[in-house]
Parts: structure tokens; sequence; C-alpha cells
């Protein structure tokens, strides 16, 4: 007996989305049919699709059914994918949403990450069905002041960033943990100066408390009740309070060795960098690729090449430091260059229930780009992951449409010789040959570039 695969979204009681062709097309349950509709006709809505805030929505309402279909995001990431700039910037859009939603007689019923998607460095909200009406719940003409995704904000946005500038816990962590982190765990983590640390003490330590005192027959008092504008400065205030605690959380500048790679060079003289990005440039320059993937992407230098030579451009970058840096050099640039901290070599696998709801790192990426670039990055996955070239070759061929730029590092190069760590027997007789025969059947070759420092360029074209 074959079981159904669940769609991404197969827990929400309101509906269920499917990915059809060039849509996510969304299939809105009847109970939630009046309400669905009411959104997005709303000027609200209207508002925050114009400004790329939200996702954009085609009404499809059959006699039987109702459907929203919405632009497909090429390549879509989750939470364990982003940098710590990026989970804030997820976050921001999430607060700041909910505060101008009070305004228009809206409220967010959930927030989660998972609710967030990137269209270049632009966080973009795509659960249509999470505002509900508010206020909703009055009595006596007053409502409460009560924000029912408090809880669930705080677990899943605040407390990982808290984690990552506290613990040292990776935000990839939450691969693992749905709905996010209890404050109890937390606190039986940290030590006595943590939990007492402005940070920590009122999301972390004072819950913790609480949860203790209701083992002794402890009740939270009931909900206030007021007019419905003070509840919207209570709620206000809330969104504030959150989104300022959210900020604070964000961990510390950690510089990395790769992180100021770009700075501390010593194998490119300023003649020969200059050349490599004038070679590079000639070839996006020439070819004009819509979109690219920059694999090994440092700080950004070459995403940010081709996203002014006119592409959109995927960054992929293992490094947590320098792919905060490429996300928010795109944000602050406006450049069309999405971020992935996540490492090739361990990509990211399909998650969720029956590996059905997030799909795997290389299936999203696979067939997407006209132009892969791999510069100064096989010798690293050769000597620090053992992944033989046809392997990478292979790889390659998969995720490109058309064109592979590759730098290939010589074995006489200093950093090779760095990451080689004596294993000549095994790594130092590699050269251009192993290469060029790893490309058979994948890849002709259309130029070769030699560089001052014995490193070589390649522009391959897929066979």
């Amino acid at each position: 007996m074959s079981s159904e695969t669940p769609s991404p979204t197969f827990r929400d009681p309101a509906g269920s989305l499917k990915l059809e062709g060039d849509f996510a097309v969304r299939s809105i349950h009847t109970a939630s049919r009046e309400a669905a509709l009411e959104f997005v006709a709303s000027p609200f809505y209207l508002k925050l699709q114009l400004r790329g805030d939200i996702v954009g929505s085609t009404v499809d309402d059959g006699p039987d059914s109702l459907r929203l279909l919405h632009p497909r995001i090429a390549v879509p990431t989750y939470p364990w994918e982003w940098t710590a700039s990026q989970w804030l910037a997820a976050g921001e859009l999430t607060l700041n949403l909910c505060s101008e939603a009070i305004d228009a007689g809206w409220i967010l019923k959930d927030a989660t990450p998972l609710n967030i998607l990137f269209v270049g460095p632009k966080p973009v909200l795509v659960d249509v069905l999470s505002f509900e009406s508010w206020p909703k719940d009055r009595s006596g003409g007053k409502t409460s002041a009560i924000w029912l995704a408090y809880g669930q904000y705080v677990r899943t946005f605040l407390l990982p960033l808290l984690t990552q500038q506290m613990l040292s816990w990776p935000l990839a962590l939450s691969l693992f943990r749905r709905d996010g982190y209890e404050p109890a765990e937390l606190y039986t983590a940290m030590s006595w100066g943590q939990r007492l640390s402005s940070n920590a003490f009122w999301p972390v330590t004072l819950p913790a408390m609480l949860e203790s005192r209701k083992g002794d027959g402890a009740t939270a008092p009931p909900a206030r009740l007021l007019d419905t504008e003070a509840a919207a400065h209570v709620l206000k205030r809330t969104f504030a309070g959150l989104l300022k605690r959210t900020r604070k959380a964000l961990p510390r500048d950690a510089a990395s060795e790769w992180s100021s790679y770009k700075s501390t060079l010593t194998h490119y003289t300023a003649e020969e960098a200059a050349a490599k990005y004038a070679w590079v440039q000639g070839k996006l320059e020439e070819h004009s690729p819509r979109r690219v993937l920059d694999i090994g992407a440092n700080t950004g230098e070459f995403s940010a090449l081709a996203a002014t030579c006119g592409a959109d451009v995927v960054a992929l970058e293992r490094d947590g430091p320098s792919a905060d840096r490429v996300f928010n050099m795109a944000r602050a640039k406006e450049l069309s260059i999405q971020t992935i901290h996540a490492d090739l070599a361990r990509p990211t696998p399909a998650v969720g229930w029956e590996n059905a709801e997030q799909t795997s790192l290389l299936s999203r990426l696979e067939g997407q780009f006209q132009l892969v670039m791999m510069l100064a990055v096989i010798h690293h996955l050769i000597l620090m992951e053992q992944i033989p070239v046809p392997a990478i070759l292979a790889l390659c061929h998969r995720l490109t449409l058309r064109h592979l730029i590759v730098e290939w590092v010589p074995v006489t190069d200093p950093m090779y010789q760095s990451l080689m760590r004596g294993r000549d027997e095994l790594y130092g007789s590699l050269n251009e040959e192993d290469l060029l025969a790893a490309c058979e059947g994948r890849f002709k070759v259309m130029e070769r570039q030699a560089l001052g420092n014995g490193r070589i360029l390649y522009f391959f074209e897929k066979i």
C-alpha cells in the first residue's frame, strides 16, 4: 500500500501546498475559504505584495475548490541554511509585518522562520494563511492584548540566535528543532552568569523559573481584556520589545580564516588578482548567464561581479562569517545574490515527515544555472574532503545547464601544499590532465587562461 507524499504544508489545518510547474499551488480547505478570500482581497495584502514583503497570489476560485497560485521561488532555502543576519532579517520582517497588520485589522497567528523564504537578499513571507482578522476575541467590547504566536516566535527566532551568541550552538541545529528551543533546556546549559545576563534573563531564566513553579500548583492569571485601541498599543509594544531583543541576540561579529581571506591573500599579486577578475568579467559579459551558482563564494567578490553583470546569483559558502558577509554586502548594495550557508561536500538532506517536507539542497540546485563558478574550490574538495576529481566534475555537470568556470590550483601552489599535509603519495601528482580526463563526456574546453602565479582558469561548455 503506497503512502501519499505530504506537501510542504500538510500540517496546516487551513490548507495544503504542492509545487506544480512554475507555481506553488495552495489548496484552501472549505472552512478557511471565506477568511482566505477576505485577506487576499484586502488593501493590506496588496500593499505587502507591491513592496515584495509577501508572496503574490493568483486566485483560482472554482465551484468546488479555492486555490491560490503563488510564483515559485527558484531555489528555496531553509533556516538551517541561513546566516545569523538572515535569521535577524527574517525576524525583523515577521515582527514589522505584525505591527503594521494591527492597524489594518489583521494579525499573524503563527510566527516561524519556516514561513520565510529569501529572494536574493530579501526575506519574503510565503504563508498567506498565517494572517487572521484582529481583533476576533472580543468580550463585552473588549479584547485580549496577547499575541498567540508570542511563544512560537521566542522559541523559533529569538532563542536559536541567543544560543549561538551565548552557547556557540550553530543555527544549523534548527534542522532538528522544528519548533525551536524551550527556555528550560537552555537554562540548564547556561552558567549562572549567563542566566542572569540582560540578554538571557527575560527569555530564558524567568520562563524556566515560572515553569518550575507550575509543579507547585501555581497558575497564570487570566488575560486582561482591554479596549481595541489600548490592546493595539500593548501589542505594538510587545512587537517592538521582541524586535529589540532579537537584534541584541545577533551573535557578535566573529572573523574566521576565510572571512578575511581576500585581505590576507599572499598567493596573488595585485596584477594577478586583477587579471583573474577581468577574465571572469569577460566571460560573464560575453555569455550573459541569467542565473549563476558561485560555489565557495567566500566573501562574495565574484558573486557581486556576476550580479552587476545582470545575473541572479546563488552564493554557496560553508564558512559562517564569510557567508554572513556575503548576505550583508548583497543587502547593502541591493544585489540579486541569495546566500546559502551550506557545505557542498555535506549538502543538506531532505528532512521532515517521510523526508518530504523540505527537499535536499542538491535537488534544489541541480539544473538551475546557466553558469557554475568554482574559483579556487576544487583543491579544497580534493584535499580536505577526499572527493575524487571525476566525482566533482560529475556533480558540476548536473548543476549547470551550460557553462562551468574552474580555477585549477597546481600542486606547487603554497595553498595546495599547506592543505596536502604530507600526503604527497595520494595527491602530490595531480595535474591538469586529471582535470581534463574527468571532463571527458561531460565538458569541452572553450578557453584556458594561465595566471602568473601558476593557477589556471578554465571555461567549459557542457556536452
